[in-house]
């Protein structure tokens, strides 16, 4: 039977040849989405005791920080899905929330702007655009936390960086 851990790995059109049991084995775990987890959790509980959010976002940095130090993860892989996450946030693709609340606006002001205004009157109108604003108030600032967690992260992830070189 052939020992797992000392198989060669053969690179295609190279000579050279690589140990497998050099090979960290978190090398493509990406750890946001566990930490990211934590992080929603511990700052509810955070901001109830300090009713503070600056200096919750500075605690919660020192606690990203042990986070990401405690684990064996991959920096480049990391930020880049970080800045994945961000650049989806901030190129306009706010996510499917977003797309559903531009929808139901631009269905109302079609629909309304036919000849419904004079079958539902203005109080559906105005009931219909409150319960719209709200929606759009709820979802714009839960995307406003998300992103406000990732550049935390890239920010946490750029100086653990830096303190390895």
């Amino acid at each position: 039977m052939e020992d797992k851990s000392n198989i060669k790995i053969r690179y295609l059109h190279s000579n050279t040849s690589k140990d497998l049991k050099n090979r960290c084995t978190d090398e493509y775990k990406i750890y946001a989405p566990k930490i990211a987890k934590k992080y929603k959790k511990t700052f509810k509980i955070l901001l109830k005791f300090t009713k503070n959010r600056d200096k919750t976002l500075y605690i919660m940095y020192d606690k990203v920080k042990k986070w990401y130090k405690a684990e064996n993860i991959n920096m480049s892989m990391e930020k880049i899905y970080v800045k994945t996450k961000l650049g989806s946030y901030l190129s306009g693709g706010c996510g499917i929330e977003a797309s559903l609340l531009t929808n139901l606006t631009a269905s109302a002001v079609f629909a309304y702007t036919s000849l419904y205004i004079k079958k539902l009157g203005t109080i559906s109108i105005l009931c219909y655009m409150l319960i719209i604003s709200f929606y759009g108030l709820i979802v714009l600032s839960k995307e406003d936390d998300e992103v406000e967690m990732y550049n935390l992260f890239l920010e946490v992830l750029n100086e653990l960086e830096t303190s390895r070189e």
